[in-house]
């Protein structure tokens, strides 16, 4: 509360609960997480993965800490942070469902999720100990989602 200038009353006033306020923090957060990442409306839909990936990969290098904290809480048990978490991470599935088209059924949605898991999991070790370019790891990326297309 220092750091933010502002005193624990004050805080108090807006949010009668610590939770209430971890709950507003997490929810901007991942609202940001989403205008930044997200394809912008208009993308044309052989873009978006592309643009995506390199965003994402961007915005886990920024706010690394505060990413894994994201993650880590949501499949720590805390079912906010989870449904928030889910919310979240199902606008990326539906970018990634739809730049390979595949199908959107309920086999097709578990690969990608499955695919994005391997993607966070990836860039997250990646912004820690980068074992290959950038380039490398964004075409590594979108290589493993295409081989998950119909051929």
């Amino acid at each position: 509360m220092r750091r933010a200038g502002i005193s624990r009353s004050l805080l108090f006033h807006y949010f009668a609960t610590k939770r209430e306020y971890y709950t507003a923090v997490t929810t901007a957060a991942a609202e940001l997480l989403r205008a930044e990442v997200l394809p912008p409306a208009g993308t044309p839909l052989v873009g978006q993965l592309p643009g995506m990936l390199d965003r994402f990969v961007g915005w886990v290098e920024t706010y690394r800490e505060s990413y894994v904290a994201f993650v880590r809480g949501a499949a720590g048990g805390d079912p906010w942070v989870a449904e928030v978490y889910e919310q979240t991470r199902e606008q990326l599935v539906e970018v990634a469902l739809a730049a390979v088209e595949l199908p959107d059924g309920p086999l097709q949605r578990q690969l990608v999720r499955a695919w994005f898991a391997f993607t966070e999991d990836l860039v997250e070790q990646w912004t820690r100990e980068p074992t290959m370019s950038r380039p490398e790891l964004l075409s590594l990326l979108a290589d493993v989602l295409d081989r998950l297309a119909p051929r």
